[in-house]
């Protein structure tokens, strides 16, 4: 019998082959119908209800911000399953920057429309809260489609999450910011 051995491997076109492999995949992935709208509509509803809390400093003011928080983490939810139900993969770059935040641009929009929410409700001006948290919520899901666009024309490197490290950083200056918000009204 003879001895057959395996060609050399070619790590050219292994890598080649991964590479067409990835472009085929991002090219193939599709979000769910309403999206970036949903989102946005819930970070809004969030913006509204915490900008209701902070200036009621009321038991209703504290049902209208877990509200918020409850509807923008139900939504989040449903659309990241959406998302991983029509494509059978997961993207953290997606749930981190796009859903949670975590880009500048959503973070500026969510952090201005936060802040003039705030305030709109602090002075009593509750059309002005609203006109905040709708800007908010737009700002938020455009920022979402703009990073959505970056990630498909280069998914290598958009495709990561924040460290969780830096997500645990982050959500704690939320805490101590809204805690802040809470004490100065």
């Amino acid at each position: 019998m003879e001895n057959v051995s395996a060609p050399p491997p070619n790590p050219a076109s292994d890598l080649a082959a991964a590479e067409a492999a990835r472009r085929l995949l991002t090219e193939s992935l599709r979000l769910p119908s309403w999206f970036h709208t949903s989102v946005g509509v819930a970070v809004a509803v969030q913006i509204a209800g915490l900008a209701y809390g902070v200036a009621a400093d009321s038991g209703r003011g504290l049902v209208a911000l877990a509200a918020g928080c409850t509807i923008f983490l139900a939504v989040a939810g449903l659309q990241l399953a959406r998302f991983q139900r029509l494509n059978r993969v997961r993207v953290d770059g997606l749930y981190s920057r796009a859903v949670m935040g975590t880009s500048a641009s959503s973070s500026l929009a969510y952090a201005a429309g936060l802040g003039g929410g705030v305030w709109a409700a602090i002075e009593g001006q509750w059309w002005l809260t609203g006109l905040a948290s709708l800007a908010g919520g737009v700002g938020y899901a455009v920022s979402g489609r703009a990073w959505w666009r970056t990630y498909l024309r280069d998914p290598e490197t958009h495709a990561r999450a924040e460290s969780r490290a830096t997500l645990l950083v982050g959500a704690g200056l939320a805490v101590v910011g809204l805690l802040v918000l809470v004490a100065l009204t």
